[in-house]
Formats: structure tokens, sequence, C-alpha cells
């Protein structure tokens, strides 16, 4: 028995002392798409901004913050005694989408009252990141980007098109702890 384990030991030893080779890469070609890609989303967020600067410009009664996280907004109704939604909440909105030019995308009555638990549901990331922004009884006005909004595939009404930037105003009715 102790000769057969002294066997299979010397013969693992054995085996596992072969030199290996190291693997070269397959392909080069994916780090200069990669740096394409990167350079087109570059080119179409400095466009997107420079809309998003003209129609804010138009738009002179209000003053816009940026929130550093590819939106502007101004608040159009505030509140200083509540406190802002935090996760977990369960917030009551109206929101309405409008296109840079003013068209009406979804008026407040198609959307009609929505509700969204803060950080723990899917929504697009402009909204999620700017309800926390704001206070029961607020309103507010969002000036988004596409990287925030709908992205390259639009919604799935095809009424918001690709890589475009929108306006979304919304009113936090209620913050349910």
């Amino acid at each position: 028995m102790k000769t057969s384990c002294v066997l299979i030991a010397v013969l693992v030893f054995l085996v596992s002392c072969e030199t290996s080779t190291a693997r070269k890469p397959v392909e080069r070609a994916k780090r200069s798409e990669l740096e394409k890609t990167v350079a087109l989303n570059k080119k179409m967020f400095a466009l997107e901004q420079q809309k998003m600067q003209a129609y804010m410009k138009l738009d002179s009664s209000h003053t816009y913050i940026n929130s550093n996280k590819g939106f502007w907004y101004t608040k159009l109704a505030k509140s200083s005694t509540s406190p802002q939604p935090i996760k977990g909440d369960i917030v009551s909105y109206e929101q309405e989408i409008l296109a840079l030019d003013g068209t009406v995308l979804y008026g407040r009555e198609a959307l009609g009252v929505q509700s969204y638990v803060v950080d723990k549901q899917h929504i697009v990331k402009g909204i999620k990141e700017g309800i926390k922004l704001m206070r029961e009884g607020e309103e507010a006005k969002f000036v988004f980007s596409s990287f925030v909004a709908y992205r390259v595939n639009g919604d799935s009404n095809q009424i918001i098109g690709i890589n475009e930037p929108i306006i979304c105003t919304i009113k936090l009715l209620k913050i349910n702890k």
C-alpha cells in the first residue's frame, strides 16, 4: 500500500513539472474597435451637451444646476421642510416628458401617477438620480442626456428616439418611509 502511494506521488510530481507556455492574444483589433466606440460616444455626448445648453439658454427664466451625473435640473416649486427620499422609500410622482424642441412626448395624463421604490426598482437612470435630489411637494425640470435617459434603444413605444436628450418635469407627490 505504501509503495503504491509513493509511486502515485512520484508520478504526480513528474507530470506537474512540465513547463507551460503563455497564451498569446488571438486578436488585437478589438482594442482599436473599442477606442473607436469610445471616441464616437464622446462625440455624441458633446453634441448632446451643445443641444442641451442651447435649450437651457433659451429657457432663461430658470437657472439650471449641473448634477454631474449626465443631466441638468432646476427646481420649479421648492420645499425646504420635507426630507429627501432615501433607499427603500416608496415615492409617488407625476411626470411629463418633452423633446428639446418642446414637443410633448408623454403628457402627465398619459403617464398618470407613478410609484417607485428608491434604488430598489429599475427605472430610467436620470429619473432615479433626479428623484433623490427632490423633496416631497417639489417640482423640478430635468434636462437628460440620452446616456441617462433612453440611450441607444429609445423607449419601447418608439416615441422617444434613439440617442435623444429629453426634458422631464417631475412633481414628487409623496414619500412613504
